[in-house]
């Protein structure tokens, strides 16, 4: 314990009344009382009450640190998705800085010390503000740019009260070290959080903490030291929080809705680690928003040049973007919400897939369905408290800043008209583009996989706009993609093609517009672009026949159904409180699986319309209904 700290707390305790704060609380006995009680000075209580933070080994599996607590290395911290387990470094070790910055000194950093309730008067922290503490994950730092650009746009908001955690000295490798160091330096900030509420009557409830990566389970840990106190964090927001270590752990070991009132997570980088994810993909807060479905977000995957060019020539920082693209993607994202009039409005539904088919897109009159993502997610239309938790939530985001945008469900409905029903359905990608009296929304894809179109049936997707008001006319385009491995898909006797009767477009942000127009029934070759208007004489839209077998059978998605029958196995698995490996072992392959077949869809696909286009004039190959290179 240092002198100056014992000094401070002492001059604290004789300005504040007994009866404001009793002295029993520090074990510190007033003067009447006997003479062995006497002895006991300031100084060596606070020594061994609130200062001692010696690492007192307990057992081979645990150790403590004094006021923070002791942590275990067993079960459940020691596992087969964690089979390497470490203690945490000594508090002097990996002592976390906190800065605080308000208006008044927006750039410069007001240090703040745990249990140095000086360092918090004489600093220009607002009583009666909000308080928010932001923190980082691995191999990083307070000075880093996202963080200071988060701090610049709270305090733009409000005149709020913002802390950055800074906590270099325990984020270094190995990172299994750092894993462990975060569980003490929760406990350390949960520590300050006492000292704000013990001090200056700062409720934790009023406290919301933001954490990247590792920081958002440092997050949790925060809010897991303070339940043992007695407390009880307002709201944790975790920034797609870490993978490793953490995917399928129990929920003490991970962020999970138990450390806060209310706990949203924005998940961007879920695919397995394997292939190059570092993000959580199952939910662990009362929301969980997954963007573009949380796996890969638009505008990554660039080269590492274009990496570095998108941060100003700052070689490290592009070797970041470059490798963790979809991982720093969640705290861009959250950054802009702050301030965007654009709500980033997200839709509850079952999955990635079933929203962008437009399954999901209707919020409710009153809003129950839809949410904000990002920092408002607290405040939204009707919100009221978290009533669940594990709600998966989902939107689009654009491929650059800024990155909000407003939401269509798009309904293509098919002509069925005797000439289309004549040539039958093709398989093939739409794409559109939407003009409105505030901008233009450029050839926008609607199937993200490729989809045998059918006459009659409906089509619905969803995308994602600028802000474009009143939209006035579409321009729709369809492309034919075929599969070199699917005969099914194969036309030889007849142009590929397919025929529209009309276009609707629901508009999610504003739930009463709706826009309709009309397709003429017209064909539209592989590569036709039509502008669709709304007409009064439009023809009427046939009842949809349904999907025929053959459509059922191209359009079966077979990583779907492995899917689904994993999430099976793993609910079965669950519900015998095992088997967590196995789930994560199972989730991995599909995901690899998954990409694989993607991949070779692509580049199948790809090579078939190559043939086409380069053979399509050979008249006598079609006729003769043979492949290039059979002999007859």
């Amino acid at each position: 314990m240092t002198s100056l700290a014992v000094t401070t707390l002492q001059t604290f305790l004789t300005l504040v009344p007994n009866a404001l704060m009793p002295r029993s609380l520090f074990g510190i006995s007033r003067k009447d009382d006997d003479e062995d009680s006497r002895s006991n000075s300031l100084e060596e209580v606070l020594e061994k009450v609130v200062f001692d933070t010696r690492n007192d080994t307990d057992s081979l599996t645990t150790r403590c640190y004094g006021i923070y607590g002791c942590f275990s290395i067993d079960q459940p911290y020691f596992s087969m998705a964690r089979p390497i387990n470490v203690f945490p470094l000594p508090v002097q070790a990996i002592t976390p800085k906190f800065c605080l910055y308000t208006r008044d000194y927006p750039d410069v950093c007001q240090r703040l010390h745990v249990m140095d309730p000086k360092s918090i008067a004489v600093s220009h922290f607002k009583f009666g503000k909000g308080v928010k503490i932001l923190t980082h994950g691995y191999l990083e730092h307070g000075e880093t740019r996202w963080l200071k650009k988060m701090v610049q746009e709270y305090l733009l908001y409000d005149d709020h009260n913002v802390i950055v955690l800074d906590w270099l000295s325990g984020s270094g490798p190995p990172y299994t070290q750092t894993v462990a160091n975060i569980r003490l330096i929760g406990a350390i900030t949960g520590r300050f959080i006492l000292d704000l509420r013990d001090f200056f009557g700062v409720s934790p409830s009023h406290v919301h903490m933001v954490g990247h990566s590792l920081g958002a389970h440092l997050a949790g840990y925060t809010g897991e030291y303070l339940k043992t106190q007695d407390a009880k964090l307002g709201r944790i927001t975790g920034l797609d929080p870490a993978e490793p270590y953490f995917e399928g752990t129990d929920p003490i070991v991970r962020l999970d809705p138990s450390d806060a009132d209310f706990v949203d997570v924005i998940h961007t980088d879920g695919g397995p680690i394997i292939t190059g994810g570092l993000g959580l993909a199952s939910p662990v807060g009362h929301f969980d928003f997954y963007p573009n479905g949380g796996v890969r977000m638009p505008g990554c995957g660039h080269h590492f040049i274009d990496s570095v060019a998108m941060e100003q020539g700052n070689i490290p920082y592009g070797l970041r973007r470059f490798i963790g693209c979809n991982h720093i993607r969640s705290y861009e994202y959250f950054t802009e919400s702050i301030n965007s009039d654009c709500p980033f409005l997200s839709i509850q539904c079952a999955s990635w897939e079933a929203y962008w088919r437009g399954f999901c897109w209707q919020c409710g009159d009153d809003w129950a369905k839809c949410n904000r993502m990002g920092a408002h997610a607290d405040s939204y239309l009707n919100y009221t408290g978290p009533g669940s938790v594990n709600t998966k939530m989902y939107l689009i985001t654009g491929a650059e800043s800024p990155f909000c945008t407003f939401h269509h469900r798009i309904s293509v409905a098919m002509s069925y008209t005797r000439e289309a029903r004549l040539h039958g359905g093709d398989i093939g990608v739409f794409f559109v583009s939407l003009f409105g009296e505030r901008g233009i929304a450029h050839r926008q894809q609607l199937n993200l996989e490729e989809i045998f179109f059918e006459p009659g049936n409906v089509y619905t997707f969803m995308i994602g706009t600028p802000d474009l008001g009143e939209i006035k006319w579409a321009l729709l385009e369809w492309t034919y993609v075929t599969a070199l491995y699917n005969p099914l898909t194969w036309r030889f006797l007849s142009q590929p093609s397919v025929y529209v009767n009309r276009i609707i477009i629901d508009s999610i942000e504003m739930q009463q517009s709706r826009y309709e127009f009309c397709g003429l029934d017209q064909a539209f070759r592989s590569g036709t672009r039509r502008k669709l208007e709304p007409q009064e004489s439009c023809p009427e839209q046939a009842r949809p026949p349904g999907a025929s077998i053959l459509g059922t059978i191209i359009n079966f998605d077979v990583e779907d159904t492995i899917n689904n029958n994993i999430d099976a196995v793993n609910s079965g698995l669950t519900s015998l409180g095992n088997g967590q490996l196995l789930n994560n072992l199972a989730s991995s392959a599909n995901q690899v699986a998954r990409e694989i077949m993607d991949g070779a869809r692509r580049r199948m696909g790809q090579e078939r319309m190559k043939w086409w286009m380069a053979n399509k004039k050979m008249k006598n190959r079609w006729k003769d209904k043979r492949w290039p290179g059979m002999k007859g």
